[in-house]
C-alpha cells in the first residue's frame, strides 16, 4: 500500500471551502493509517515525545537546583547587608561615644584649669569618688552662699514693706 500525504493549506489566509479541507483531511487520515509509514511516523513521534520529556525532565530538575542556589545566594545577600549595617551601627555609635568623651574631657579642663589636664590621677573608683565629693562640696558652697543672699534680699523687702506700711498708718499731723 503506499501513502499518500497531502499537503495542508497554507495559513496566508487562502480562502478554501471548509468542507473540501475536511474531506481533505479525513482521506489523507484514512490513508495514513492503513500505511506502514504511518507506524513509523507514530513510533518517532512517540521516541521524540519521550526525548523531549526527558530534556524538559532535565532542565526542570538544573532549574530547581538553580533556584536554590539563587535562594542561598540571596540569603548570603541579605545576611552580608544585615552585618554591613550592624557594623555601620556599631561604628556610629562608637564615633558618638569618642565626641561625647571628648566633649566632657573639654568641660573637665575648663573647669579644672589649674589640673593640665592630667586624668591619670583618677584611674580608680575611689579617687573619681573623692574629687566627685570635692566638687559636690564646692557646688554646696555656692547654693548655700546663694541662699543666703537671697534670704538677706528677702528680709530687707519684708522690712521696707512694714516701714512702708507703718508710714502709711501713722496720722498725718499738720
Amino acid at each position: 500500500m503506499s501513502a499518500t500525504i497531502t499537503p495542508l493549506p497554507s495559513r496566508s489566509g487562502e480562502s478554501e471551502d471548509t468542507s473540501e479541507r475536511h474531506d481533505r483531511k479525513v482521506h489523507s487520515m484514512q490513508s495514513l493509517e492503513s500505511a506502514p509509514a504511518w507506524d513509523l511516523l507514530v513510533a518517532v513521534t512517540v521516541t521524540k515525545t519521550k526525548q523531549l520529556q526527558a530534556v524538559v525532565e532535565h532542565l526542570t530538575r538544573r532549574f530547581e537546583g538553580l533556584a536554590d542556589k539563587v535562594a542561598k545566594l540571596e540569603d548570603a545577600g541579605a545576611s552580608d547587608a544585615f552585618h554591613r549595617s550592624e557594623n555601620r551601627a556599631k561604628e556610629s555609635k562608637l564615633e558618638e561615644t569618642v565626641r561625647s568623651c571628648r566633649d566632657l574631657k573639654a568641660r573637665l579642663d575648663r573647669i579644672e584649669a589649674s589640673a593640665g589636664g592630667d586624668y591619670h590621677a583618677y584611674n580608680s573608683f575611689e579617687a573619681v569618688s573623692r574629687k566627685l565629693d570635692t566638687l559636690e562640696r564646692l557646688l554646696a558652697e555656692r547654693t548655700k552662699r546663694k541662699d543666703v543672699l537671697r534670704a538677706c534680699l528677702l528680709s530687707a523687702v519684708f522690712v521696707a514693706a512694714i516701714a512702708i506700711l507703718g508710714i502709711s498708718f501713722l496720722p498725718l499731723s499738720g
